[in-house]
């Protein structure tokens, strides 16, 4: 897990048909709430596809960029995520495969979340680079990959031989963890 890095770039190699399939077994049994599995994922072959999946994605950077100056050209999220080379999965949830409970439930969501991390973690243990690319106009990335209305589409898990070897660095624990409560007084923020 300490090694694991978000992988941008890909050098155009094959991933080997067992290693695709051990990654999206790895999503098969990432944890569901009551077992009800509503992560479905659409495996992009096609290099038509996988062109009009990179192009809205430089066009929903564009877009963001509007908002918020990190995604312009430049930005510290400008860079547009590779969809060509590498394997590339769309992750989707379904909203019926869920449990209802006191608030909004997005269980749903949160099962397909899991399964992407379980895929990340599964392809990092192979020794390939991956990312996980949620930042889509969804209306647009469903029409593309016929993903039903109702459903959820999360983004895409794409991963392959890396081209990069970027670096990063954590917060301290300290910083992330609290003993039974935030401490100070209650904000609204």
């Amino acid at each position: 897990m300490r090694t694991r890095r978000a992988v941008r770039k890909f050098r155009p190699r094959d991933v080997p048909e067992a290693d695709v399939r051990e990654i999206l077994e790895a999503a098969r049994w990432a944890p569901s709430p009551a077992n009800l599995q509503p992560a479905r994922f659409i495996r992009v072959r096609d290099g038509d596809i996988k062109r009009e999946l990179q192009a809205l994605a430089k066009e929903s950077k564009e877009l963001s960029a509007y908002w918020d100056p990190a995604f312009a050209p430049g930005g510290k999220s400008a860079l547009v995520n590779d969809l060509v080379t590498p394997v590339v999965i769309a992750v989707t949830a379904d909203p019926a495969k869920s449990l209802t409970n006191v608030h909004y439930d997005n269980g749903f969501e949160w099962a397909a979340a899991m399964s992407i991390y379980a895929m990340w973690l599964r392809a990092h243990s192979l020794g390939y680079g991956g990312v996980f690319v949620q930042h889509w106009i969804t209306e647009k990335a469903k029409r593309i990959l016929n993903i039903p209305l109702r459903w959820t589409f999360l983004g895409t898990f794409t991963f392959g031989e890396a081209a990069d070897a970027p670096s990063m660095d954590r917060l301290p624990l300290e910083e992330l963890v609290y003993t039974d409560r935030v401490p100070g007084r209650p904000r609204i923020q």
